[in-house]
């Protein structure tokens, strides 16, 4: 499955193959784990069955380990929020479907491009815009204030993939 992040520009995405039986409990820790949030906040899953959340957020939602990653992409895309505040959006998109490798360990990744915003910028992506606007000029009036949640050696454009994929399994 193809996920991306709705709105970043250029685009940040994850290519992941995952089982079809996995529930949106753990299609969730997936997640995070590719685009490396910590799961500090809330999240919902916008799916072809209505919403889909943690039943302890206490949202009106279904319960996420009862709906599986096939029943959510029944109508092959769906939406998965993180941070109900900044609203990190990203949708899920299947691509195509096989056999499970033998020889591999699922859920892994496969593909990407760029980092990860990191989840504590204000705004979701349009304030992740404005950092990156900022990044690269150190002297901008607003560079300290916009950038004090990143690393010193952060870099959008970078993409560990064998990071990500272990990541994904730990």
């Amino acid at each position: 499955m193809h996920t991306s992040i709705v709105g970043a520009a250029p685009p940040i995405w994850r290519r992941l193959e995952l089982p079809s039986g996995m529930v949106l409990s753990e299609v969730n820790a997936t997640l995070l784990a590719a685009y490396e949030w910590s799961g500090d906040r809330q999240h919902v899953f916008t799916t072809p069955y209505g919403l889909v959340a943690d039943l302890d957020a206490g949202l009106p939602a279904a319960d996420e380990r009862t709906v599986t990653l096939a029943e959510a992409l029944s109508r092959r895309t769906f939406q998965y929020r993180y941070d109900l505040g900044d609203a990190w959006d990203v949708l899920v998109r299947l691509e195509k479907t096989h056999h499970p490798d033998p020889t591999q360990a699922y859920p892994r990744c496969t593909d990407g491009a760029r980092a990860a915003p990191p989840e504590h910028i204000l705004g979701g992506i349009h304030g992740y815009s404005s950092v990156l606007s900022v990044l690269g000029h150190p002297n901008h009036p607003d560079h300290a204030q916009l950038t004090e949640f990143l690393d010193e050696d952060f870099d959008p454009e970078l993409f560990a993939l064998s990071e990500v994929d272990a990541a994904l399994r730990d």
